[in-house]
């Protein structure tokens, strides 16, 4: 069995036993998430058995094989018994436990019917929806069924494919999609499945109609797997694995709303800057309430058809595809300048003519895809929108860097001039054209040498790409907390980029002398939910990676606060040495965990911690623990050091300046619930006035197509910066 020693174990549910395997710590968990794996009727477990590795912190991983097929049968052998079985099992075996079921091939027709209270996202790879046009596995399955020992088998292949010896009876099983219930990822290889031919693997086997039918559905978002045909889990690993990650995050956290009635994809295609939106379409207060959660500032209408036509919005978002005189109400309903957003099946040339009569130009694509939302602009007469332009952010340090990493990403996606990717290292540069506006983002990369860097920047400057480096820390201090030497180098690679984004006014300071091009993008909170108001626990959170013995003295110098509130909670994530040192029994210690479980364990607690040691660099972080516990409506107490930037003592947090500080500080707080309040409501409102990311959105995408604007000068600069470039560059032109 490749990849790690996987155990079984049997669970039993009311029809018969599910064998599941899985890591031995899988069960013991009572928070993290759960990713049940339903393998398809070919689907091996050796297979699958990477997935616990790549899911890592995020979530455990549990694995079954598809009823019927290599282990027990459940009674009656039917996809629906399999879905009632899977339901309970999640119900009962795992609650209260968020859960996402992955369903591979035939799995996936199962996951499409589970049920249970602790269900929150579904993963569908490769569903075969319709099987009379399977033409692929009709001689495989005749195969397996020729070789069953007994009719088990049998009737799951007639039931899945219509397989009944010789004869094939068409099974439609698109009928599950207008049962779905949760939101659904579905991942679908690119390799077409017709027409029918020669192939020596199996092609998709999810049709172009039965797509449009999924991409139709507002439950669905679709997700191609390049270079796989039905076998993604071993032909597109990696992608299928990072979509398994996102839902885990994504089932972390605690909506406000009922995500069963939110159409995701129209949301988020819906612009984050935009500050007033109308939407027409069902359930309007989801749609408004997770709208207004990442763009706190942005007024949304519900629209009805006696439509003011000077109502003047920046974005409309339609739940259904509009008709003609719909459309010219809409668009008059429009500033200039601002989009429409609605869900269109198979938006094609007809789309682009409606749309043109309404006075509106359509836009790209939402996704490569097939999403079937579109995005249209209105603009003056003769006027041509500004092309999109990729941004191609590289991931080398994923692991708690969500907010410089996915988080940004997901949110610029929502502005229809870019067309955002996120992949992880390593990863080529696209192939896109030369004079294609494009701009790739290499998130902290940690090579120093410049030969290999000279022809990666010798390639990017021949395809006409823009090289920006994010880096939120200052190499030196990244060595220092890790036990590593450092040398001029880590500093020199800030020169081998044509432009550097961090997050702190410090950095740009360390940063400049390399590159001149250096701008701050200050973290940002991602979404706000609503302030908590009335008394809340006496609860503390502290979580951090690396704080060192400063951290542990602080947290040891608790006593005396501890003894004015004996009641008090702690919440420790990540530092096992400041939860030892913690002198009380009522605290809780947590691992590592998706950045959404952390939000919300965060805010479930009244104080947040974070202490800091006055020393060399400590300076360069940002201050994106105050963010996020504001963000929470969490009071912080912290040092001087970072948060003398944002703090104002006793205005909206408070400092710490001494060790001795920390402990009548925290007895204070826990002991006077106004002050704790007032406290947190003044450093929410200051997140929601001036630290939203979606304030963010425009400045960087200004930024990037400044970059854009000025590529000859920085690639002249970029050049002269690194010896030997232009001599390579000329190389490869001639």
């Amino acid at each position: 069995m490749n990849g790690p020693q996987l155990i079984r174990r049997e669970v039993t549910t009311s029809a018969g036993i599910i064998p599941l395997w899985s890591l031995p710590e899988a069960f013991a968990s009572t928070t993290k998430p759960i990713v049940l794996v339903i393998a398809g009727v070919f689907s091996t477990i050796d297979a699958l058995t990477h997935l616990p590795q790549a899911i890592g912190l995020l979530a455990d991983v549990c694995i079954m094989r598809m009823p019927g097929t290599y282990g027990p049968a459940l009674t009656p052998p039917t996809l629906e018994t399999a879905s009632r079985a899977v339901g309970e099992l999640l119900a009962t075996t795992f609650a209260p436990r968020p859960a996402v079921v992955v369903g591979v091939s035939v799995g996936a027709l199962v996951a499409m019917s589970v049920r249970a209270p602790n269900l929150r996202r579904v993963v569908l790879v490769e569903p075969p929806l319709v099987s009379g046009k399977l033409w692929p596995v009709f001689g495989p399955l005749r195969q397996a069924l020729s070789e069953a020992a007994d009719g088990r088998f049998a009737a799951l292949a007639l039931e899945a494919f219509g397989i009944d010896g010789e004869a094939v009876r068409d099974r439609d099983h698109r009928a599950l999609i207008e049962g779905l219930h949760t939101p659904v990822d579905v991942i679908l290889g690119d390799a077409p499945l017709m027409p029918q031919r020669q192939l020596d693997r199996f092609p998709s086997l999810v049709d172009a109609p039965e797509r449009s039918r999924l991409a139709a559905s507002p439950r669905v978002r679709l997700h191609l797997a390049p270079g796989a045909g039905h076998n993604v889990a071993a032909q597109a690993a990696a992608a299928m694995n990072e979509v398994v990650r996102e839902a885990c995050r994504r089932a972390s956290a605690t909506t406000l709303y009922d995500p069963a009635r939110l159409d995701e994809p129209l949301l988020e295609a819906t612009p984050w800057t935009s500050r007033r939106v109308g939407y027409v379409g069902p359930d309007n207060e989801t749609f408004a309430t997770a709208l207004k959660l990442v763009d706190p500032k942005c007024e949304v209408v519900a629209l009805a058809d006696d439509l003011d036509s000077a109502a003047a919005f920046d974005a409309i978002a339609v739940a259904a595809r509009p008709s003609d005189q719909q459309l010219g109400r809409l668009a008059a309903a429009l500033k200039t300048g601002g989009h429409l957003i609605a869900r269109w099946p198979d938006p094609d040339g007809e789309a682009r003519a409606a749309l043109g009569r309404a006075g509106l130009t359509l836009r790209a694509p939402v996704d490569s895809a097939g999403t079937a939302v579109l995005r249209a602009q209105k603009l003056d007469a003769g006027q041509s929108p500004r092309p999109e332009l990729n941004l191609q952010t590289i991931i080398y340090a994923s692991l708690l860097m969500d907010v410089r990493t996915r988080l940004p990403a997901r949110a610029l996606r929502s502005d229809p001039e870019l067309k955002v990717s996120y992949v992880m290292a390593p990863a080529p540069l696209a192939a896109l054209g030369r004079d294609v506006p494009k701009v790739a983002v290499l998130q902290r990369p940690a090579e120093l040498k410049m030969e290999v860097w000279r022809p990666l920047l010798a390639t990017a400057i021949l395809s006409g790409w823009l090289i920006v480096m994010e880096y939120d820390d200052h190499p030196w201090l990244i060595n220092e907390v890790q036990g590593r030497p450092s040398s001029p180098a880590h500093m020199e690679r800030f020169r081998f980029v044509h432009a550097v984004q961090t997050s702190a006014p410090t950095l740009i300071e360390a940063f400049k002398p390399y590159n001149p091009e250096v701008v701050m993008f200050a973290n940002g909170a991602f979404d706000l939910p609503p302030f908590p108001e009335g008394d809340r626990p006496p609860r503390v959170f502290y979580g951090a990676a690396i704080r060192g013995t400063y951290a542990v003295q602080v947290a040891a110098s608790l006593g005396p606060a501890i003894e004015r509130c004996p009641q008090a909670e702690f919440i420790v994530i990540g530092d096992r040495e400041v939860f030892t040192a913690l002198p009380t029994r009522h605290k809780t210690y947590y691992d590592y965990m998706t950045y959404e479980a952390y939000l919300e364990l965060m805010r479930s607690c009244s104080i947040s911690l974070s202490p800091i040691a006055p020393l060399p660099m400590r300076d360069t972080k940002s201050d994106a623990k105050f963010v996020e516990g504001s963000r929470s409506g969490v009071l912080t107490i912290a040092s001087p050091t970072i948060y003398d930037r944002v703090i104002e003592h006793g205005v909206n947090g408070l400092l710490a300046r001494e060790i001795a500080d920390w402990a009548p500080l925290l007895g204070d707080a826990l002991s006077d619930h106004g002050l704790r309040n007032r406290l947190a409501r003044r450093a929410w409102d200051y997140v929601r006035n001036e630290r939203m990311f979606a304030d963010q959105i425009v400045q960087r995408r200004d930024w990037y197509w400044n970059l854009w604007s000025r590529r000859a000068e920085l690639n002249e600069a970029l050049m002269a910066r690194v010896p030997g470039l232009r001599e390579m560059v000329a190389a490869g032109a001639g």
